[in-house]
């Protein structure tokens, strides 16, 4: 087994053409002074003016955070780069109390855009690493069992759970549970 350190996890939106994600680098701009956060940021950058692409991202040293435009929507995006531990369930849930924790936290801020709103059961995972894990049925055998046993625990009325079909893009799924829990509902059934 590879060391997965890199998993990318989106949570759509329900956003408005022509969307505006300003408002959000005020909040990213504070967080980013913050000293003792574990993401330990570095950089902000503001790339709202692309049609598609990462809207506004702030990089840290341990995980990315974004607001993403790209296909097949608009979302929210936590990217793990570092400090994932134990098995492969636990490296999946733990990705995910990052995202949980990050995502509740800007959606609670008062420059949140009241224009999106979070569609909690539309995820997408995206594991950023090519060489580590291809996207081929031996990544889907190695990972599948891990995720889905994260995904039982987080969408007990059940999800639907779909390969990325394409081979030359990053391996990953696309999940589309029952119902639309909330962000708060998820992270307490971790």
């Amino acid at each position: 087994m590879a060391d997965l350190q890199r998993i990318d996890l989106k949570v759509f939106l329900d956003a408005p053409e022509g969307a505006s994600y300003d408002p959000i680098l005020t909040t990213f701009d504070r967080w980013r002074k913050e000293t003792d956060a574990p993401q330990d940021w570095v950089d902000l950058a503001d790339y709202a003016h692309m049609k598609q692409g990462p809207a506004v991202m702030m990089a840290g040293k341990r995980d990315n955070f974004l607001v993403d435009t790209n296909e097949p929507g608009p979302g929210v995006v936590v990217q793990t780069r570092k400090d994932l531990s134990g098995s492969l369930e636990d490296r999946f849930s733990e990705a995910f109390r990052r995202h949980f924790e990050l995502a509740q936290r800007l959606t609670s801020e008062a420059e949140w855009p009241s224009a999106l709103s979070v569609r909690g059961g539309d995820w997408q995972i995206a594991i950023n690493d090519r060489l580590g894990f291809p996207n081929n049925d031996a990544t889907d055998a190695e990972l599948r069992s891990a995720v889905t046993t994260v995904l039982d625990k987080l969408f007990p009325d059940g999800y639907h759970l779909e390969r990325e079909p394409n081979p030359q893009s990053r391996f990953g799924y696309r999940v589309a549970a029952e119902g639309n829990p909330t962000l708060q509902s998820l992270s307490e059934s971790l």
